[in-house]
């Protein structure tokens, strides 16, 4: 009667035991097959767009687009921090959840503060000018969970560009703000680059957008040209500045598209949409199973040459010259 009892509780242990075992199989695979997805089943993305300017925007259509071309299916939430360097470490919090496969994160400030709110969240980055030097990673390669793409130019293929534009060019005027590590990466460059240029380099920072008005008030009466860096801050007052330099039949040369859609002169550096596009096909690379860690940072791939046509005529520029060959023009 005894070895009787003993078979039952072990039969009653034994399937306790296999209900458990069965427990926590099903919360296994619940981790590692739904994780991040919603009701549906899509892929679950959030994107921190650090301020509202055309070419962060851009970015940001060019990624959405590019994930459907890639085959995923996503559901995506956006927050957009609004050029506040306050809100870099707290807007990202929204999804610090597991309910997020990952996060996009559009500029350098935006990037930083994603990686110091999210630790362990994959992360992809763009419009991210040197994310060794602004902190984002130790080395193009270092096995870490944020990767993507880099906005570099050569800025000094660029300043060569513009003595191309102007024969007897002088002195290059930049306007950059004083809280972007991407802006003052690029200032850093130019510098040396004007030096190696025979140039001289007339430079403004500000603290706020407010500051443009008069930072390129005094630029543009001292200088021969403009170079826009890859800055957020001024990119958004594009308008503004080619309002100054039309009045004072300044030239001018951006780094990337946006600010020539808003009226500077000519841009040969990147486009923003094709750059977003680039930073989806990694996204996916991630989203269908490949470890972050293993991917390495990429340089933006697509350069364009583009020329405001109304500007142009405004500065009697000769387009059919061969440094304003081969650009697309923009009729704005």
């Amino acid at each position: 009667m005894k070895n009787v009892k003993n078979l039952k509780k072990l039969g009653r242990m034994s399937l306790v035991l296999l209900i458990a075992l069965l427990t926590a199989c099903s919360s296994t695979d619940k981790k590692s097959g739904d994780q991040g997805k919603s009701d549906d089943g899509k892929a679950k993305i959030g994107i921190i767009k650090y301020m509202d300017q055309i070419s962060l925007e851009n970015t940001k259509e060019g990624f959405i687009d590019g994930l459907k071309e890639e085959g995923i299916d996503a559901e995506i939430e956006e927050v957009n921090e609004n050029g506040d360097s306050s809100l870099t470490t707290t807007a990202p919090k929204k999804f610090s959840s597991d309910d997020y496969d990952l996060v996009f994160a559009i500029a350098t400030p935006a990037a930083q503060g994603a990686k110091q709110a999210l630790p362990n969240k994959n992360i992809i980055f763009a419009a991210v000018t040197d994310p060794v030097q602004s902190g984002l990673l130790k080395s193009y390669d270092e096995k870490t969970n944020i990767k993507g793409i880099t906005d570099r130019v050569d800025i000094k293929s660029q300043l060569a560009t513009l003595k191309e534009m102007k024969k007897d060019l002088k002195k290059v005027g930049i306007i950059y703000s004083n809280f972007e590590q991407n802006s003052l990466i690029q200032l850093k460059e130019a510098e040396e680059a004007a030096k190696e240029l025979n140039l001289e380099l007339e430079t403004v920072g500000i603290n706020n957008i407010n500051e443009i008005p008069e930072g390129i008030t005094y630029l543009s009466e001292k200088i021969d040209a403009l170079y826009a860096l890859t800055d957020n801050t001024v990119a958004s007052a594009a308008p503004i500045v080619s309002e100054f330099l039309k009045k004072n039949k300044v030239l001018s040369l951006s780094a990337e598209e946006g600010q020539v859609i808003n009226g500077l002169l000519m841009s040969q550096g990147v486009d923003y949409y094709l750059h977003g596009k680039q930073a989806a096909k990694m996204a996916a690379r991630i989203l269908k199973g490949e470890d972050i860690k293993s991917i390495e940072v990429e340089d933006n791939k697509d350069a364009v040459k583009k020329i405001n046509k109304k500007m142009a005529d405004a500065l009697g520029i000769d387009l059919s010259r061969d440094v304003y060959k081969g650009a697309e023009i923009v009729e704005k």
